[in-house]
């Protein structure tokens, strides 16, 4: 007999984050998953705020998958080569050029002192190095999927703890990253004292405004998702302070379609240890209990949030088994 009560064996039981056991199963999510389960939970910290997909990907399943010229790559690669079959649409300004300069009045990115050095971490093929490298900067990119930015920058295959960097980007990484604070202490571990951090992630705090919650956590590509508090807090626990939110509707016209999906953030390092935010998982649950409402109206919304997690996990099961057999019937009447 089927349970209507799921629970898996290799589910989280600390945080990804900052490793607090306070964790709570908030929510059930669509996943494909390699061992054939249909449905991953949504897990939250209470202590730092962080959500998580729960079970998470393995090391070994992430390293295969980000490998020199792995399946992300070949992705990436795809991307491309549709994007070059569209016909040529003029563009005012590349979308990296319009990017770095909403930062220029955080960061002198189009005005470097002399010998500046800029980490890209996650550079992918060098955009940003590119555009960087003709203002002046010193340019280091980490990029463990392909190879294509290396033989114009400097090629490292960690974060340097040495301290030596004005400026640092992590810009659409961290979400995909199993353990985010261990990699934001390294490029803390990075960065001269005053040095700036840029990051951007998806916008767990706007999800019910533009709806699409995958975008945010999705198992397969997005394994963590932060709320700014959340962020904010991470930033604080590895000595950086947030010094700017860039909200700019010229960036997302540009970037994100015109939807409000992308979280950027400006922090300092700090020899003086910011204050972490108190209460830091609330956000995170006000935007699932407000996108669950719009989404699926508001009767059926109240429903989703006085339902336990693991009976609607079943109940998702059992609606996802019913499409599958479906699919395949009409299949074979063909």
């Amino acid at each position: 007999m089927r349970s209507w009560w799921i629970r898996f064996g290799d589910e989280a039981t600390n945080c990804p984050a900052c490793g607090s056991p306070r964790i709570a199963v908030l929510d059930v999510v669509p996943a494909r998953d390699a061992r054939r389960r249909l449905v991953a939970f949504v897990g939250g910290c209470e202590e730092c705020g962080l959500l998580f997909t729960s079970p998470q990907r393995s090391r070994e399943e992430l390293e295969t998958y980000y490998a020199d010229e792995g399946a992300w790559a070949e992705r990436i690669h795809e991307q491309k080569r549709r994007g070059k079959a569209r016909p040529p649409v003029p563009k005012p300004m590349r979308r990296v050029d319009r990017l770095l300069l909403a930062l220029g009045p955080h960061v002198p990115v189009s005005v470097p002192p002399a010998g500046a050095k800029v980490l890209d971490c996650g550079c992918g093929d060098g955009k940003f190095l590119n555009a960087l490298q003709k203002w002046g900067w010193d340019t280091y990119g980490v990029e463990p999927s392909m190879s294509e930015a290396f033989p114009r920058h400097h090629r490292l295959e960690a974060p340097p703890q040495d301290a030596s960097f004005d400026f640092v980007i992590l810009h659409q990484v961290l979400e995909h990253i199993r353990e985010p604070l261990d990699l934001l202490r390294q490029l803390a571990g990075s960065m001269r004292e005053g040095g700036s951090l840029f990051i951007s992630v998806p916008r767990l705090d706007t999800v019910p405004e533009f709806g699409h919650f995958n975008y945010c956590l999705d198992r397969r590509h997005h394994l963590v998702a932060f709320s700014e508090t959340c962020l904010t807090g991470l930033l604080a626990r590895v000595g950086l302070a947030v010094t700017a939110r860039i909200d700019d509707r010229e960036l997302d016209e540009a970037l994100t379609r015109g939807q409000p999906r992308r979280l950027r953030l400006l922090a300092v390092r700090t020899s003086k240890a910011p204050a972490l935010p108190s209460a830091p998982l609330e956000a995170a649950n006000r935007v699932l209990r407000e996108y669950r409402r719009r989404r699926d109206g508001a009767v059926t919304g109240i429903l989703d949030n006085l339902l336990p997690v693991r009976f609607r996990a079943a109940l998702m099961i059992r609606s996802r088994e019913r499409e599958k057999r479906l699919k395949r019937a009409a299949r074979a009447a063909v």
